[in-house]
């Protein structure tokens, strides 16, 4: 045993004092603390920046209401030119040559009977002035075209905010203990980054396995370290020392987005806040994550074993990383309707557990048995997987030569 724990420590010392390491380890937090400041950099950035907006109100009446409205908004940024021609047709001619010649950033058609047929035009010359248009012009002149009407209905001014009043939701998660308020986008939001978190550190340190194990076999020190040790001895101690060196940096991250997020982090305009996550959550994360790793790493140390280069173990490592790219690909399925048949049965397939089923978790309740059937049916194919990377790794870690094939592999499975 003392061997096998050499062979850890040496795995696991080679990669958290390597330099890759590190910058990695500290790249993590900072990306993340970009995120918490960043969109709020970019925000002030671009509200400093001035945009003209080139106007041909037909009826003369809707510009300076709008030009009020952008004001009353806080949309100081945006200045309206309203353009004094004769003609409607001369007017927007003039207003497309000027968009086209950048004299305006954008330009706005208000037809004479806009308040009776609201139908504007808007003319830009790159999708990124849609931004202007939807977050900027549209609020304030669909807001100028419900006052004119409640105007012209005798609405008075008072009763106008009460009409457009739109309903205050609150939703709460009902569990067999108590209520508490829920907030869907941040389960969801905070579930697909630790999934990815997951799918990132599974699919590059458990082909680190792979890798490690070729090298190895193409410089002979394997043969040195089999003198002293079992092969799959010295597979476990590879694929244990990686293992905790990935969950050395997993920690770290974790750690940065929890203190991080309590400061808060907005993505997709939702306020994400890691702290809300109870122990079950963390505890699931933790056992997914490793369970999913040491899945999928002894696979890919049996595969390494058996090839010569990393070029050789392609056809063979590509099939299985196919294991963890689906189940990304079936997570909108299961955030949409995690409690369906099909969401449950593709949750418990224990390749696609540690992403489908943790997504499950994060997004939903689904009952503690399903939970634990798949650390169950997680934990069976792990121990068929270390069985059968076993006798990959005996049967090819000391062959040398012919290119490995579909056939080859059969057979030592069978050995």
């Amino acid at each position: 045993m003392s061997k096998v724990l050499t062979v850890i420590r040496k795995e696991y010392l080679e990669r958290v004092r390597s330099k890759a390491f590190l910058i990695g380890t500290i790249l993590g937090p900072a990306l993340m603390g970009l995120m918490v400041l960043g969109p709020a950099l970019l925000a002030d950035v671009a509200e400093d920046q001035d945009r003209t907006v080139g106007v041909v109100d037909v009826s003369g009446s809707v510009a300076g209401a709008l030009e009020a409205k952008l004001a009353e908004y806080g949309e100081d940024h945006v200045v309206l030119r309203v353009l004094d021609c004769a003609g409607e047709e001369a007017c927007v001619e003039e207003l497309k040559s000027m968009v086209r010649g950048e004299v305006v950033d954008a330009g706005l058609l208000i037809p004479a009977d806009f308040y009776d047929n609201p139908n504007p035009t808007y003319y830009n010359t790159s999708v990124g002035e849609e931004v202007l248009r939807g977050e900027t012009l549209s609020p304030a002149l669909n807001r100028v075209l419900r006052e004119e009407r409640f105007r012209r209905e005798g609405v008075a001014a008072d009763r106008q905010d009460f009409l457009l009043e739109r309903a205050d939701w609150s939703s709460l998660t009902l569990t067999e203990e108590a209520e508490e308020e829920s907030n869907a986008e941040v389960g969801i939001i905070g579930g697909i980054v630790m999934v990815m978190m997951i799918y990132f550190m599974v699919l590059v340190y458990g082909q680190q396995n792979l890798t490690v194990v070729i090298e190895e076999k193409s410089s002979r020190m394997v043969e040195v370290l089999l003198a002293s040790l079992k092969p799959e001895q010295l597979m476990f101690g590879k694929v244990m020392g990686i293992g905790l060196a990935a969950l050395t940096q997993v920690s770290v991250w974790t750690l940065a987005g929890v203190m991080l997020s309590a400061q808060g982090i907005a993505v997709a305009g939702a306020s994400i806040n890691l702290t809300m996550f109870g122990p079950w959550f963390w505890v699931n994360f933790l056992l997914f994550y490793f369970l999913g790793y040491f899945l999928y790493a002894s696979l890919f140390a049996g595969i390494g074993a058996m090839c010569n280069s990393v070029q050789d173990a392609q056809q063979f490592s590509g099939p299985l990383t196919m294991g963890l790219v689906v189940p990304i690909m079936l997570m909108m399925l299961v955030i949409k309707a995690p409690d369906q048949t099909l969401a449950t049965v593709l949750s418990l397939v224990p390749f696609f557990s540690p992403i489908l089923m943790f997504m499950r978790i994060s997004v939903s309740s689904p009952p503690i048995w399903q939970v634990v059937l798949s650390w169950v049916l997680l934990g069976l194919t792990i121990w068929w997987a270390v069985n059968a990377a076993g006798k990959l790794f005996r049967a090819g870690i000391l062959l040398y030569g012919a290119s490995p094939t579909w056939a080859s592999l059969a057979r030592a499975l069978r050995g």
